[in-house]
């Protein structure tokens, strides 16, 4: 599986990128944005890759930061969203304006991507939002407080899932839920609660 290339252009274009790693070419899809970003021929090159393997093909998508693979990476799960779709979207929007339309229900942005109806926008939305609002509320807890010692990531859990509009006591059954001998940090551990809540 490959992750990260580092290496030179070759040939770009509209949509691609060749990258020479060790006298190898790999040919990437990219975004919009990356490919705006990309230097000409004979240029160095560092890509963030996600590597899609299907019975016939495997396929390179690549993107100049981890939060615009991070964001790919959301996309293809929705339900009708496959790599192709997923890089129109990221095309269609810088990733802050994306994220503020899926955050605030505003379908336009991601409507104005190609292959993009209104039903599968819905569902970027419906599916998405709550992830971002998640890692917003993480964003909130002080970080000494990730940081520190025994009993502060359950604190940091629990605040975070009170920030996403949980009672205290559903607050609480997430945080039993978690799987605390693993010592997972507090985005794993909010991940877990937040999958236990999901199922009730």
């Amino acid at each position: 599986m490959i992750a990260h290339l580092d290496g030179v252009v070759r040939r770009a274009g509209p949509d691609f990128v060749v990258v020479d790693v060790g006298g190898v070419g790999y040919m990437v899809s990219v975004p919009t944005q990356t490919r705006q970003s990309l230097p000409p021929p004979g240029g160095e090159v560092e890509l963030h890759i996600h590597t899609h393997v299907r019975e016939d093909q495997l396929a390179l998508y690549g993107f100049t930061t981890v939060d615009e693979l991070d964001m790919f990476e959301m996309l293809i799960q929705v339900d009708g969203v496959g790599p192709k779709v997923g890089l129109n979207i990221l095309s269609a929007a810088s990733l802050e304006v994306l994220k503020r339309a899926i955050m605030s229900e505003d379908a336009s942005p991601i409507r104005r991507a190609s292959g993009v109806g209104p039903r599968t926008a819905a569902k970027v939305i419906i599916e998405l939002k709550p992830r971002l609002d998640a890692v917003a509320a993480l964003e909130v807890v002080p970080r000494a407080a990730s940081l520190a010692g025994d009993g502060a990531v359950p604190k940091a859990v629990e605040s975070a899932l009170r920030n996403l509009g949980y009672s205290p006591q559903e607050a609480r059954d997430g945080i039993e839920s978690v799987d605390w001998k693993a010592s997972p940090s507090t985005q794993e551990a909010l991940a877990s609660a937040l999958k236990s809540l999901g199922r009730k």
